[in-house]
């Protein structure tokens, strides 16, 4: 097995990856799930790798806390990126610049998991070409945009994650009621309603990097962490690696804002009745180990006319995501489109003001539609997919207050 395993005066260490069967570097392979060389095919479970370097890494674990990576910095805007010591020139996934590696090492904690990529550049690059041929982007996506994408620079990169678990309580008294029709009479029934119980949660995601836009990463969810896997260095030849830059705590608030919404959610749920009059809900989140772990994605970023656009893949799943530009003359002429119709009916069926009226709703639904179809990037906004199915409750009272009786004959036909 040949191998590099070099030290500076500063005792900083690189572990290099190379082919024991010809000495060429090994690149870890999405579809296979094993190391593979670019040189002569050869494939390696990351078991038998693992065990070879075996001696390497008891070393690179003694160093304080966890193995050393060799770091480089951006030249433009300062991201701090992880890679093998093969790699000459990176380009930064988050600005696009083109940064030439130096010899700098920088140590970081050693994660706890990783979950592998499983989706290969030429399938991302794939994707990203469907991505803006489909639906409104394919209308309303200027034609310059596509023929300026530098789509061959899309890098995959390790994107450091805290997951979160624990369990959240919640102490909910609401007004409630329910209204139904008797006669000529509208009765509404007011309840007073005690709810208390709790929901278990488990690897709740938050990005630890500063440069990756939260909602970015939030859109490209859900990963699924029953494939987490204990954290080797012979998963990362091949991409790029950011250490974390953003603390635990940082992030715990986002993910609490996520856990206190679906408690709420769930609670609510639990109450029967055709309104919620009023609402007094405290929540409590109680955290348990978090666990430190870098997921796979591939990331793009393209300038078009002075402007940055970040488009990101889940490498586990290959869900795509990202914000596109929208053409001003293409989208004026949608909205036109968009209004004449129902207005030409409107106007045919029943009145000129009719037909006004009805163009415009249908455009106004119409342009926020598909602006949003163009704009799909945006923060979750609860941690349903992490937490317990239903609310365990422990109390559930419901308490009939009072009987309102109002007249309200009902139009007969």
């Amino acid at each position: 097995m040949q191998m590099e395993h070099q030290t500076s005066d500063r005792r900083d260490q690189v572990l290099a990856y190379h082919c024991p069967t010809c000495g060429a570097a090994l690149a870890f392979d999405p579809v296979t799930g094993k190391l593979k060389c670019g040189h002569c095919d050869s494939v390696f479970t990351t078991e038998e790798i693992d065990s070879a370097y075996q001696a390497q890494e008891a070393e690179r674990q003694a160093v304080q806390t966890g193995e050393e990576w060799k770091t480089y910095s951006c030249t433009d805007c300062g991201a701090e990126l992880m890679a093998d010591q093969n790699t000459a020139v990176i380009q930064c996934p988050y600005c696009g610049n083109n940064t030439i590696a130096t010899a700098q090492f920088a140590g970081s904690i050693r994660p706890n998991s990783v979950i592998p990529f499983g989706v290969t550049k030429d399938q991302a690059m794939e994707k990203y070409k469907e991505y803006y041929k489909k639906g409104w982007k394919k209308i309303l996506l200027p034609g310059s945009f596509q023929t300026g994408s530098h789509i061959e620079e899309i890098q995959g990169v390790y994107i450091p994650f805290w997951l979160y678990q624990g369990t959240a309580k919640i102490d909910g008294d609401y007004e409630t009621s329910n209204q139904h029709q008797e006669g000529d009479y509208e009765i509404t029934e007011h309840y007073h309603a005690e709810r208390s119980g709790h929901m278990n949660f488990e690897n709740v995601p938050a990005d630890a990097s500063k440069r990756m836009a939260d909602d970015l990463m939030d859109s490209i969810e859900p990963y699924d962490f029953a494939s987490l896997k204990p954290f080797s260095m012979s998963y990362l030849p091949g991409f790029l690696a950011e250490r974390f830059d953003v603390k635990e705590k940082e992030t715990q608030k986002r993910a609490q804002k996520r856990i206190e919404e679906t408690i709420i959610q769930k609670t609510r749920e639990t109450l029967k009745y055709d309104s919620i009059d009023r609402e007094k809900e405290k929540v409590e989140v109680n955290f348990g180990r978090t666990k430190y772990a870098l997921l796979p994605a591939w990331i793009l970023t393209t300038k078009w006319n002075d402007q940055s656009f970040t488009f990101a893949m889940n490498a586990q799943s290959g869900k795509f995501t990202g914000n596109l530009p929208i053409s001003k003359g293409k989208f004026m002429v949608f909205l036109l489109l968009m209004f004449l119709v129902p207005f030409l009916i409107g106007m045919s069926a029943a009145s000129t003001t009719v037909g006004i009226v009805a163009g415009l709703i249908v455009a106004i639904l119409g342009g926020l539609m598909a602006h949003s179809s163009m704009k799909p990037v945006a923060e979750a906004g609860n941690a349903n997919r992490y937490m317990d199915a239903k609310v365990n409750l422990s109390v559930k009272k419901d308490q009939f207050v009072r009987r309102e009786k109002k007249h309200n004959p009902q139009k007969k036909d």
